[in-house]
Parts: structure tokens; C-alpha cells; sequence
């Protein structure tokens, strides 16, 4: 009820103060009612607010000093009194009004500041761990019914004053349209919101003290247990001796802003600051100034149309329906989700989405404006207010009040509040100048030019601390390998296992520029005015038939990488690639059908090699790393992929230029016949058959390394053995621990199976977050990459396929194809590997998937202006920044963390079942946007090809896939600086503790957490 009365006293002021203006400050003859002066507005807009700095402050290191329940009273008999005075500002002199108005709003605002570090730390300390989001959630969600109320109850006044002393418009009488009773609306409006707080304040005063102060600050253990054994209704004993042992650990007794509190607090009190600041300027600066943007967009009439008090009326309403609408509803999904989605998910998909909203608003502006589309800008306008406060708003107050020691928890709490408080101000004194009106002649009287509503609107920013925990027992081989400096074995892993991918990406992606080239040798029709294409169905096989066999291969070898060791099978993947690279390239028949079966034969068996190095080389790098590196050499691999996309495009370059100036030929236009000379059947054959190059040079190395000790100590069971090959990798002696090894076999945490009840509980939002992120991402990725081709022919950078031959078409494609890669995608798997260690595997996710989408519709949105010529460079950097962006983003990191958060045991198998959902996502790509980003006029869709929905189409539907894809990436977790072990949960007790960190509570330990 406190923060009721907080939201209440605060955001009422936005109601009246047009009729402060019409009252103190009118001036005869104005064409418009008065209003009030810049200086004076600010100050009356502001001046709580810095009493409410203050109060944070003051009031929150009191609270940390005398106990939460002896300020309690204080701050909620400061906001009733105050209240009460701000309603009698009594004076002859529109100044003296002002300024007692503007004083008793300082020390109302001083009360309410005391009110935000004590509320969250009481109820925090109150709350059990499983729901404590939720009850503090719920403290803050009280400011929506206290917005609500402020706003119905103005209504209810001023349609009472309205209907008891009527009194014409502005412009039909200035004088008439204030009557005097109105200076009483603006004076009970503001008086009303002590009742809440007064009704509340004996009960707030019998609340005992709580058990986490009396206990860990007072230490006063007896007299928390007997408080807590009151409230709870059951006896709690005291342990004494065990808080005078908490109280002498190191970790209890350093201070404030000690060099020990920065070390270890340091970068999350900056994040709860800097945070809370920049959204209460978002925030602040729209809740106090709605009045002024629905003026701007019509909702409310012009002033002079209306009288004094059915200004208050019409404010009000637009207020409350926005609160009702959006305000409140937000409050209230993260009190339902905030501990089962978690406060970072929620902040950064608040963030997120006001982003979003505010841009949509801002930038097609004038469109808004006009009265056809009000109701629009309303809808996005109420959004932004729900995705406040189902967000950042609530999470801002929520986190302070948890990640802080008990001694200074109201301290920081009241300095992060204050940071944000300092960022309301800016919006309550900047943003009355700056959303004044660009024409001066337009602005309010008074007030200079500002920038308008319009950029006003674009404004935001976001700060984010994730949280680190410790590793429990582990073995010594496991520790070794964790905590191993990167030596000459990783990069030979790299390597090894990158070499893999190379041979992937060259094999996956080469298809693409030989795909017009197997068009006009096989299915070329004489006479026709442009050259031949696969048939539809042809080139959705050829296209996707390798994607189909990697999808089988990623569940097969997945599957079989658990069950019989990541070394047995892993071999076998390599000896699959090269012997169907090289039979893909010896498709040989008399009849066009017979030449594409065996070519799709052989590409689906390469596929299911190509799927099985997926879930096997991430395993094995998993397992292989340092837990500080890890990222980094995973990635690594991953990174491989983009060399092999360039050595494809640059040898497809090499060999296409040789068989052009050996065999020289006319364009189709010219010569139909003679423009495929014989020997262009040779380029196809050769560039498939090159894939088998690296893969063959790597083979006997991969046949070389040692199974992984994760998999022979905790699958295999054999520790003896694990430590023996590690020795030897690493060149140190490693001790075995049979022992322990049987111990961590008999623990719950390493028993149950795959999609049981248990791994759904453990892992089961994990796999789902995995699968979904990786489909959708290749649905954007694959469609792309396989038609960089089609893309580039339809802006004018490959030229018409009739002014060239067979050969040169070839050459074209693979210098597109090539320069995109060179340009974007390779730097983009490169920046993850350098940044995915310190920035994190789940931020860059949420990047890439967030610019892939702005880029896809900065392309698709104005896609006729980027097929003028003129703007062809244009149009290449926007579609090179959206590989860049997938590269150092989710297409690197849905191949990361898959190896990362799953047990050892099933580790390759929940990786192929990732990686095929990823592949499934491909198919539909290669399948469906060969027919989606046809022209929509079937006169200019490719041969045999029905009508799409065109380029520009597929871009906005693959913009949205990404957008979604950015939503799923919340169900995965950060598995940055943790051990495997630690991810997985396989170190964990039958209770779900880490080993060796947590002991089964106490009583007194169970009454605090109660």
C-alpha cells in the first residue's frame, strides 16, 4: 500500500498541472489558456522527484543502520503529512502557491524515496527463495492500482466539479471557462493520497523486524527466531554460536565500497544503477508527459475547446485507459513470470521491446499523427508502457533488493534507486523542453523550440551483469582439464576437428554455384529465349537432398557418439565425406534424370557424414577445453565453416576462370548452343570432387587422438584410463580416483535417462530453447546462403543469365559468393571466437538475432529503392551485415551451447537432436524459399516455377523468423566461465546442491529461507 501511495502522489501531478496553468498563469487576450511557465513546470514536474533522490538515499543507509521496521513508520507518516500540506498551498501570489506546492512535494517525494530500498529489502527478507521475485514483483506491481487510482479518481472529481459548475470552452469565453471552484479539484486530487497510506500505517507498524537483520546484522539470533516462530506459527530454535561464526567469516565483515565490496560487488551495483537510470528516463519522461503526446496526436482536444476542469477530465482518462490497458497488465505478468522466466530474461525483453516501440513510433511519426491511424499509435504507445513494466520497471526494483549482503542490502538498494531517480529527472525537467514543438511559433508559451515528439521518442539503452557460480567436487582429471592453460593440443584439436567443417561448409555450399551451371547443360530447351534451369522439383532435391542426409546423420551419429565413444564414430563421419564427395562428382549416365538421382544419391550420404560431425566435434571440444576458453574453441571450429565457404567459391573462381580462357564461348544470347561448351560437364565434377581434399589429409590425425576423459571417466566409467590419455595430451601426471568416479555414477544427478521425467525437469526448456533457436536461425541462414545466387541476379550484381556463358555464370556466382563470405561471414565466426569467452554465448545470441532482424527489414522495406542501381553497394553492405550479424550471433552460438549444458552421457545425442532441428529448419529453406522469392508476377518467375511472394516478401518473413528466434534464445542458459559438470548438474547432490558446497540447511537456516 505504501508503494500505492508512492505511485499515486507521484504521477497525479501530471493531471493537474494544465489546470495550475489555466488558474496562476492566465493572461488576457491569449488566443490559448494559460500555462505554466517553463522554470515553473519543471520545478513542479521535478521537485519529488529529487525529494525522492534524497529519500533513497538517507532512508535506505538509515535502514541498514537502525533496522528496517523502526524507519518503516517514518517514511509512510512523512508521505501522509506531506500529502495532506501539498493540498494546502495556500498564498495571494501564484508564486507563493508554487513554491509551497513545490515544498511539500520535496518532502512528500523524500517519504516515497525512503519507501523503495525499505519495501524491497523487508519483503525480500521476508519472501522464500522458490518465490521471492514474485512477492517483491508484486510490492512494485502496486504502483499500477496506484497510477489506476489516481487517474479514476480524478475522473470522478472532475466529472463531479464538471457537472455541478458548468462553464463554457476557452475560445467561446476565457474567463468563464475557469470557475473558481476549479482551484479545489487540483488541491482534493492531491490531498486524497494519504487516505491509503494512513489506513496502512498501524499495521506496517506491528510487523516484527526481519529475521535476516535481527539475525545477521543485529545478531540477535534468539530474537529473530522468536519473531519468525510468531509469524510463522511454529518453534524455531536459536543457534547463536552459528551467527557469532557468520559474522567472523571475511566475506561478513568487509565495508561499503571497501576494495573487498567492489571486487565483489562492484559490477553489479554499476548494473543495477546504470540501468534503472536509463529506463526511469524512458519511463518517467512518458508517464509525465502523455498529456502533451496524446495533444500531438488528437486524443485530447485542443485546450481551447475545452474548460478547466474537462481538461482534467479528458487527461485523466487517456491516462487511465493507458494504465489499464498496458501499465498494470505489465506489473503483473512479471509478478505471474518473473521466477520461472527470471529477472535478466524479463529486463532484456523489456528493453528489448520498448526499443522497438519507441522507434515504430518515432520514425513514420507523421503517419501516426493523421486521425485515421490514432488509434494505432495508441496501441503501440500502451505497448511500450507494458513492456516497461513487464520488464525493466519491475526488474530494476526487484534484483537491488537480492544480490547485496544484508548489512548494506537497503543501502544499495536506495543508491540504485536513486541512480534511477536522477534518470526521471532528465525526463521530468529535459523532456518539457526537448518535446516541445520544432516551429517556435508552435512550442508552449514560454518554452523554446525542442526537437519534437517525434525525437523525443528515441531514446534508450541497456546494461546488463549476468552471475557466475562455483564448481562443486570434480574429479582431478575433469579439474586438470578445466583448468589447463591453452597448450599445443587444443589448437591440434581446433584443427583437427575444424578441418571436419571446413570440409562440411566447402561441400554444403558449393552446390550453389554449380546449380545453373547442371541447368543449362541438362535441361536446356532449344529456342527458348534464356537458358536452362532445373525444373522446380529438381532443384529442390538437389538443393536439400544434402540437408535431408545431414539431418539423419546429426541423430544417427549423435546417438551413437553416446553409446559407443566420441572416437570410435568419429572417423567414420570423415571416411563417409570423402568417399561421397568424390561419388558425387562421378554421377555419370546418358539421360539428365539418371545424372541427377546418382548425384542426389550420393549427396544425401555425404550429408549423413557431414551430420554426424556436428554433434561429434562440438563433443569433442567440449571435452577437450578449459572451462575458460571453452567458448572460444568451439567456436573455432564452428569458424571453419567460413573458410570452407570461401575455399569453395575461391576454387569454383579458379577453375571456372582456367575452363573460360581455355574454352572460350559466346553468351546464350548470342550463341544458345555454342555458349555451354562440353567441357563446362567437367567444372561441376571437379569443384564437388575437391571437397574430399581436406577431409583426406586429416584423417589419420583424427584416428590418432585419445577418447575424451569426460566420456571414459563418466560414461565409460574407466577414470584409470582417462587419466592415462590425458597424461600423455597434457604431459603432466594425473592421479585416478576410481573411487569417486562410482560416487558420482550412484548419484541421482547421473541416473536418469534420456527424455524421462527427470532430464525433461533438469533440461527439458534447455533442449527446447537448443532446437528452436537452431531452426529457426537456419531458415534465414540456409534460404540465404543457397540463393545468394537469385538474390544478386535480381539487384543487377550478377548481369542477365543470357549475356553470358555456361562457365562465366559459374564464375560470377562464386565471386558473389565468395566476396559476401570474405566480407561478412568469416569476420563475423571470427569476432565470436575472440568475444564469446568475455561477452558471453547467450548476449551475442541476442545481437545477432536482434541485427539480423533490423537488417532484413532495412532490406525488405525499402527493397524497390535498393534495385535501383545506384544504390546496388548499399543494398551489398546491408545483406553482408546480416551474415556478419548471423555469424557473430547464432549461428555460432546454437552450435556452442548445445555442447556445453547437456550431461556427458547424452551430450552427443541432445547436440544431434539440436543440430537436426537446425537442419530441418535448412530444408524448409532450400525446399521452400525456392519457390517463396519467385516473382510475384509468373511471367518473370524462373522457368517451371509458379508465382512466389518475391524477394522482398521472403525478406520480411525471414526478418520475423529471426525476431522469433531472438524470443526462444531466453530459454537458454549462460554457460559462460562453468564448468560442463556444473551445467549439466552432474556434480550435484541428490537435492539438487553442487558438491561440496552446500550442507542440508539448519533450523535456523530453514526459518530464513521460510
Amino acid at each position: 500500500m505504501g508503494f500505492f501511495t508512492d505511485a499515486y502522489d507521484l504521477f497525479c501531478i501530471s493531471l493537474v498541472t494544465k489546470l495550475l496553468g489555466r488558474i496562476y498563469y492566465h493572461v488576457d487576450g491569449a488566443p490559448k489558456p494559460g500555462t505554466l511557465p517553463p522554470n515553473v513546470s519543471a520545478a513542479v514536474n521535478g521537485v519529488a522527484l529529487c525529494g525522492t533522490l534524497a529519500g533513497q538515499l538517507f532512508f535506505g543507509w538509515l535502514g541498514d543502520k537502525l533496522g528496517r521496521k523502526r524507519v518503516y513508520g517514518l517514511t509512510l507518516m512523512l508521505m501522509s503529512l506531506c500529502s495532506v500540506a501539498s493540498g494546502l498551498s495556500f498564498g495571494k501570489e501564484p508564486k507563493a502557491v508554487m513554491a509551497t506546492l513545490c515544498f511539500f512535494r520535496f518532502w512528500l517525494g523524500f517519504g516515497i524515496g525512503g519507501d523503495y530500498p525499505l519495501s524491497a529489502t523487508i519483503m525480500s527478507e521476508y519472501a522464500n527463495k522458490k518465490t521471492r521475485g514474485a512477492f517483491i514483483a508484486a510490492v512494485f506491481a502496486m504502483q499500477g492500482f496506484g497510477i489506476l487510482g489516481g487517474g479514476i479518481f480524478a475522473i470522478i472529481i472532475s466529472s463531479a466539479f464538471d457537472a455541478k459548475f458548468s462553464a463554457p470552452a476557452y475560445e467561446v469565453n476565457p474567463i468563464a471557462s475557469t470557475v473558481p471552484q476549479a482551484d479545489y479539484v487540483w488541491r482534493i486530487i492531491l490531498m486524497v493520497g494519504a487516505l491509503p497510506a494512513t489506513l496502512t500505517y498501524y499495521w506496517r507498524m506491528k510487523m516484527p523486524e526481519t529475521a535476516r537483520y535481527t539475525a545477521l546484522v543485529a545478531k540477535n539470533a534468539k530474537q529473530a527466531a522468536s519473531d519468525m516462530s510468531k509469524v510463522l506459527q511454529v518453534d524455531i530454535e536459536s543457534e547463536q554460536q552459528k551467527v557469532d561464526q557468520i559474522s567472523e567469516k571475511p566475506t561478513n565483515s568487509y565495508a561499503l565500497f571497501s576494495h573487498e565490496f567492489l571486487r565483489r560487488h562492484g559490477l553489479h551495483l554499476l548494473g543495477t544503477t546504470s540501468t534503472w537510470f536509463l529506463l526511469d528516463i524512458a519511463f518517467y519522461s512518458q508517464n509525465l508527459f502523455q498529456k502533451d503526446i496524446f495533444s500531438a496526436i488528437g486524443w485530447i482536444p485542443p485546450a481551447k475547446t475545452m474548460n478547466a476542469i474537462h481538461e482534467v477530465f479528458r487527461i485523466a482518462r487517456a491516462q487511465t485507459l493507458i494504465a489499464l490497458c498496458s501499465t498494470v497488465p505489465g506489473y503483473w505478468f512479471t509478478v505471474a513470470l518473473i521466477d520461472s522466466l527470471g529477472r535478466f530474461a524479463i529486463q532484456i525483453l523489456g528493453f528489448f521491446m520498448m526499443t522497438v516501440f519507441m522507434f515504430a513510433l518515432a520514425f513514420p511519426y507523421n503517419y501516426w499523427t493523421h486521425p485515421d491511424h490514432r488509434i494505432g499509435f495508441v496501441l503501440l504507445y500502451s505497448l511500450t508502457f507494458f513492456f516497461a513494466n513487464f520488464g525493466p520497471n519491475a526488474t530494476t526494483f526487484v534484483v537491488p533488493a537480492e544480490i547485496f549482503p544484508a548489512r548494506f542490502r537497503s543501502t544499495c538498494h536506495g543508491i540504485s534507486a536513486a541512480s534511477g531517480k536522477l534518470g526521471a529527472m532528465i525526463g521530468a525537467f529535459g523532456f518539457l523542453y526537448l518535446a516541445q514543438n520544432q516551429d517556435k511559433s508552435k512550442a508552449d508559451a514560454g518554452y523554446p523550440a525542442g526537437i519534437g515528439v517525434r525525437n523525443s521518442l528515441i531514446v534508450l539503452e541497456l546494461f546488463t551483469e549476468g552471475r557466475e557460480t562455483m564448481a562443486g567436487d570434480q574429479l582431478p582429471v575433469l579439474k586438470a582439464l578445466d583448468s589447463a592453460k591453452t597448450q599445443w593440443y587444443h589448437i591440434t584439436a581446433v584443427v583437427i576437428s575444424g578441418m571436419g567443417f571446413f570440409t562440411d561448409a566447402y561441400d554444403l555450399f558449393c552446390i550453389s554455384p554449380v546449380t545453373k551451371l547442371l541447368g543449362r547443360i541438362y535441361f536446356q530447351v532449344e529456342g527458348a529465349k534464356s537458358p536452362g534451369s532445373l525444373p522446380p522439383n529438381v532443384a529442390s532435391v538437389v538443393n536439400g537432398v544434402a540437408l535431408c542426409g545431414t539431418l539423419a546423420g546429426q541423430l544417427f551419429f549423435g546417438w551413437l557418439g553416446d553409446k559407443l565413444g566420441r572416437k570410435r564414430v568419429y572417423g567414420m563421419t570423415l571416411l563417409l565425406m570423402i568417399m561421397c564427395s568424390i561419388a558425387s562428382g562421378l554421377s555419370f549416365s546418358k539421360e539428365p534424370k539418371a545424372v541427377m538421382t546418382t548425384l542426389c544419391f550420393f549427396r544425401f550420404w555425404l550429408g549423413f557424414g557431414i551430420g554426424g560431425d556436428y554433434p561429434l566435434s562440438a563433443t569433442i571440444m567440449s571435452e577437450y577445453a578449459n572451462k575458460r576458453t571453452r567458448g572460444r574453441f568451439i567456436a573455432a571450429v564452428f569458424a571453419m565453416q567460413g573458410f570452407g565457404i570461401v575455399a569453395g567459391g575461391s576454387f569454383s573462381l579458379l577453375i571456372s576462370a582456367l575452363f573460360a580462357a581455355k574454352f572460350q564461348s559466346q553468351p546464350y544470347g548470342l550463341d544458345p548452343i555454342g555458349s555451354t561448351v562440353p567441357q563446362a560437364d567437367y567444372v561441376w565434377r571437379i569443384i564437388l570432387m575437391a571437397g574430399s581434399v581436406p577431409a583426406a589429409l586429416t584423417y589419420y590425425w583424427r584416428m590418432k587422438m585419445p577418447e575424451t576423459a569426460r566420456y571414459t571417466a563418466l560414461v565409460a566409467k574407466n577414470e584409470k584410463q582417462a587419466a592415462a590419455d590425458m597424461s600423455k595430451v597434457m604431459h603432466v601426471d594425473l592421479k585416478s580416483e576410481q573411487e569417486m568416479v562410482e560416487k558420482m555414477a550412484q548419484k541421482p544427478a547421473n541416473e536418469f535417462g534420456l527424455f524421462s521425467v527427470e532430464f525433461a525437469r533438469r533440461h527439458g526448456f534447455h533442449l527446447l530453447g537448443t532446437m528452436s533457436t537452431w531452426f529457426l536461425l537456419d531458415i534465414a541462414y540456409y534460404s540465404q546462403n543457397l540463393f545468394q545466387k537469385d538474390i544478386f541476379s535480381a539487384i543487377g550484381w550478377i548481369p542477365p543469365a543470357y549475356a553470358m556463358n555456361a562457365i562465366q555464370e559459374v564464375y560470377m556466382v562464386a565471386k558473389a559468393q565468395t566476396l559476401i563470405a570474405l566480407c561478412s561471414t568469416v569476420p563475423g565466426y571470427w569476432f565470436t571466437v575472440a568475444f564469446i569467452d568475455s561477452i558471453g554465448r547467450f548476449k551475442i545470441q541476442i545481437l545477432g538475432f536482434f541485427m539480423m532482424t533490423a537488417f532484413m527489414f532495412g532490406l525488405a522495406i525499402p527493397y524497390n529503392y535498393w534495385t535501383q542501381k545506384e544504390h546496388l553497394i548499399g543494398f551489398v553492405v546491408l545483406y553482408s551485415l546480416t551474415f556478419f550479424f548471423s555469424n557473430f550471433g547464432p549461428n555460432a552460438t546454437t552450435f556452442v551451447v548445445p555442447a556445453e549444458i547437456f550431461p556427458a552421457r547424452v551430450r552427443s545425442t541432445c547436440h544431434g537432436i539440436s543440430a537436426a532441428s537446425g537442419k530441418l529448419g535448412a530444408i524448409i529453406g532450400a525446399f521452400g524459399f525456392l519457390y517463396l522469392a519467385q516473382n510475384q508476377d509468373k511471367a518473370k518467375a524462373d522457368t517451371g516455377y509458379p508465382a512466389g511472394i518475391g524477394v522482398k516478401n521472403s525478406l520480411l518473413v525471414l526478418g520475423a523468423i529471426s525476431f522469433v528466434g531472438m524470443l526462444f534464445s531466453f530459454l537458454v542458459p549462460e554457460s559462460k566461465g562453468k564448468s560442463l559438470e556444473e551445467m549439466s548438474g552432474e556434480n550435484e547432490n541428490a537435492n539438487g546442491a553442487e558438491a561440496g558446497l552446500e550442507q542440508a540447511p539448519t533450523n535456523n537456516q530453514t526459518a530464513l529461507d521460510i
